[in-house]
């Protein structure tokens, strides 16, 4: 069952743990005038998630979908919110806005590189970072709560706790080394540019824990490691990602 955790005031971290898989996978509801959420995780489990939300809201309110790129366990569950909040909008690159269109029928709303939205309360701030992992990628700053919505950055594998102000970099370091999901370093350094400057606060990590406390160490350890490619001596984390 999924797991539901405020974890800032009106943002709900909502987890599922999928047996022998290496990831948790979480997305995010921000509770504002126009509600927002952050992820769909998969189709196939969107009767779990949809019962997550309804924890926290009726999801019709949604008005707001944002895909941070086209893969399953991101957005596999968009068609069928879609269906439900009928005045939703899904949000996406410009790369991806092709692969949402032809998958959902509907038009998305493309955002631009440091584009705001202001859904109420809060400002989300959109970053391009194209290879982070997928070619379509982006990363979202909620400017008030100061909360980074990092999608595939800043990944740690198991199922630990949903927030933590423990230094996880090393454990985060070994996991991208093992998997091979990143396929470029001077991507992540591009993004890691754009993100270093903002006053980030927590980390809203799509698999994990979500970091708060000093994060440097984070930012450190991806800009000092390189942690693209797949090392021929260690062996792949079985069941990776939404294998």
């Amino acid at each position: 069952m999924a797991a539901v955790t405020e974890i800032a005031e009106g943002v709900f971290r909502i987890n599922v743990a999928i047996p022998g898989r290496p990831v948790t996978y979480s997305l995010f509801l921000i509770d504002d005038e126009e509600p927002t959420l952050i992820e769909t995780s998969f189709g196939q489990l969107f009767g779990e998630i949809r019962e997550a939300v309804e924890k926290v809201m009726d999801p019709a309110r949604i008005r707001h979908i944002v895909t941070p790129h086209f893969e399953g366990d991101e957005c596999g569950g968009l068609p069928q919110f879609l269906k439900v909040a009928r005045n939703a909008a899904p949000l996406c690159s410009p790369i991806g806005a092709g692969s949402i269109r032809d998958f959902t029928g509907v038009e998305p709303r493309v955002v631009a590189d440091d584009e705001v939205l202001p859904i109420g309360d809060r400002r989300l701030r959109f970053l391009l970072t194209p290879y982070v992992h997928a070619w379509d990628s982006l990363l979202v700053f909620e400017e008030t709560q100061k909360v980074l919505y990092s999608s595939d950055l800043f990944i740690q594998p198991g199922d630990g706790p949903a927030v933590t102000d423990r230094d996880l970099s090393d454990v985060m370091v070994e996991f991208y080394r093992r998997s091979g999901v990143m396929p470029s370093m001077r991507h992540i350094h591009q993004a890691l540019n754009k993100v270093g400057p903002l006053p980030v606060e927590t980390i809203a990590c799509h698999h994990g824990t979500v970091l708060t406390g000093d994060l440097t160490p984070y930012f450190q350890a991806l800009w000092d490691h390189d942690v693209t490619g797949l090392p021929a001596l260690i062996p792949r984390w079985p069941g990776l990602m939404g294998e």
